[in-house]
């Protein structure tokens, strides 16, 4: 089977994330902080992994990307210039929703509920909610933006929460028997973790179909009653 070059992004929490890797074995991950949001950067931070590796924009066979939710303009920003790598190359886009990956690294939790709690801003965190069943992380719940208070109803036990919003709901998680919390971390996604879900998926027919999860709408939309893709 001729080797292909796999490249990964996330754009969607705290750092950029780049994920390169050769069919489905990890060659570097790189993160930045601060200015991912940008898309002044990003043709150089991958310009310049792929360089560092011997290769360019035309070696890579595969695109994966995170489409939220998380930043509204990284979540944008990301998913737009690796469709328009992809278009430019021709090559096939996979899109995975972000808390699809943060989740991934806990099936080996049997039994357990998971839920990867994004802060959203706002007193809000982005909420969904997976089971793991025979090794696999299944999602049954998603995606949604809520207050604090509106999660007493919807975590089940046992549960493990994670993720940057749950210091915002601390005092609703641990008063609710059955919940483990995990408060440090998470600030970005794992690389093998979003290589591993990505290619678990189906690919799209196109990158035409991957839509981003922006969780809620904008101050735009909201303001202006439109719609923004």
């Amino acid at each position: 089977m001729q080797d292909k070059l796999v490249l990964g992004l996330d754009n969607s929490l705290d750092f950029l994330n780049l994920v390169l890797a050769r069919n489905d074995q990890l060659i570097e991950e790189r993160h930045a902080k601060a200015e991912q949001h940008s898309s002044q950067v990003l043709p150089d931070k991958v310009s310049q992994l792929l360089a560092d590796h011997g290769y360019t924009p035309k070696d890579v066979s595969t695109l994966i990307v995170s489409l939220g939710p998380g930043s509204f303009t990284g979540v944008r920003v990301g998913l737009a210039f690796c469709k328009g790598m992809a278009e430019a190359l021709g090559i096939p886009l996979i899109g995975v929703p972000t808390q699809d990956i943060l989740a991934q690294p806990f099936g080996f939790l049997a039994g357990y509920y998971l839920c990867p709690l994004i802060d959203a801003k706002k007193g809000e965190v982005f909420f969904a909610l997976y089971r793991v069943e025979d090794g696999t992380v299944v999602r049954i719940d998603g995606f949604h933006a809520l207050k604090p208070d509106q999660l007493r109803d919807r975590v089940p036990e046992p549960c493990l929460c994670f993720g940057s919003g749950v210091k915002l709901c601390r005092s609703v998680l641990t008063a609710i028997e059955g919940v483990r919390l995990i408060e440090q971390g998470f600030d970005r996604v794992s690389g093998e973790a979003l290589l591993r879900t990505g290619l678990a998926r189906r690919i799209t027919n196109g990158h035409e179909d991957v839509a981003p999860l922006y969780g809620r709408k904008s101050e735009a939309e909201i303001k202006f009653n439109i719609t923004v893709s």
